[in-house]
């Protein structure tokens, strides 16, 4: 007989029997693996599975030791992957997320979702809207969010370590899903005594040589006024780079003048904004996941509740216009 042994079944003496062997890779071991990778930590790592740090030290080097590979270069002070061990994570990464898909399923009760979303956002004025509506229609969800620029917000997604991104640049990426949620204007923030503070608008050119506190690097809001400023070959003087919120104590501070998108200024009675005349550098923001992630229930109900509330913004706009 070929292939499988029935239950019981006795293989007479000198007879072979050929199997259709499965093979597989020790489930804990390849999770204790991930978890490193992701983390680039093995103490970062047992936190994340809820391990103490030896077990999943033993079962990366017990993967490692049964396959023959180094999938960790161990440096001193830092840890990084080795080229086998980048070529794993990729596979691991599609492995824990259909783990992700099966365990969405599985707490899936009725039209309710029990579970985790974990949000990436450039900033928390474009997600509180969706985040309202999406904890009142699914209270069993529990729902994380972390700031980040564009830049680090897309790798995390492509990385699955952020579920759903809210980004400023759909990035010419086949992969992703998106909603765009909006344009929005980048504006020069003043201080309420600074010379200009009583204008509307700034020209271009008066920009030239001028004090900047910059957005840091991978910030769409950054570039967008870049782009402008070398189109128009002006070279303000970048005294400082700074995240979003320190943009704006800076500049009421009198550190030089801020650059921000005007959807995320709020009213703040120490500073103004300026428009950029004749240019308006813009911005758009994007609600983003994989593709191949949307079949996910609470990923899908997020990115369709994103659409629901820009054609909800959109009708809104059109019957303020009629009136």
């Amino acid at each position: 007989m070929k292939g499988w042994l029935a239950w019981g079944e006795i293989v007479p003496a000198g007879e072979t029997i050929t199997r259709n062997r499965i093979n597989y890779v020790n489930f804990n071991q390849l999770r204790s693996f991930y978890a490193v990778a992701r983390e680039l930590s093995f103490t970062k790592a047992a936190e994340l599975l809820c391990i103490g740090q030896p077990t999943v030290t033993t079962q990366v080097k017990a993967l490692e030791e049964t396959y023959n590979l180094q999938l960790f270069v161990r440096g001193p002070s830092d840890l990084t992957l080795t080229d086998a061990g980048e070529a794993l994570l990729t596979v691991a990464r599609q492995i824990f997320s259909l783990e992700e898909r099966a365990h969405s399923l599985l707490n899936t009760v009725g039209n309710q979702f029990a579970g985790r979303l974990h949000i990436g956002t450039v900033g928390p004025f474009f997600v509180m809207k969706q985040l309202s509506k999406y904890i009142d229609r699914y209270p069993l969800m529990h729902v994380t969010v972390e700031s980040a620029n564009s830049d680090s917000i897309y790798q995390k997604l492509l990385n699955y370590e952020v579920d759903v991104g809210i980004i400023g640049s759909d990035y010419s990426d086949p992969r992703l899903d998106l909603v765009c949620l909006g344009k929005h204007e980048v504006v020069i923030a003043v201080p309420v005594s600074h010379p200009w503070a009583h204008r509307s608008q700034v020209n271009i050119e008066e920009l030239d040589g001028q004090r900047l506190i910059m957005r840091e690097k991978g910030s769409m809001t950054r570039r967008a006024l870049e782009e402008v400023l070398a189109a128009n070959s002006i070279r303000p003087n970048v005294v400082m780079e700074l995240p979003r919120d320190s943009v704006l104590e800076a500049t009421a501070a009198g550190l030089g003048l801020g650059i921000i998108s005007n959807f995320e200024f709020s009213r703040d009675q120490r500073l103004r904004t300026l428009s950029i005349a004749r240019y308006s550098p813009c911005t758009r923001s994007f609600a983003a996941c994989l593709k191949e992630r949307r079949t996910l229930p609470s990923i899908d109900a997020f990115m369709k509740m994103s659409s629901e509330l820009v054609a909800q913004s959109l009708d809104a706009d059109c019957s303020n216009n009629k009136s």
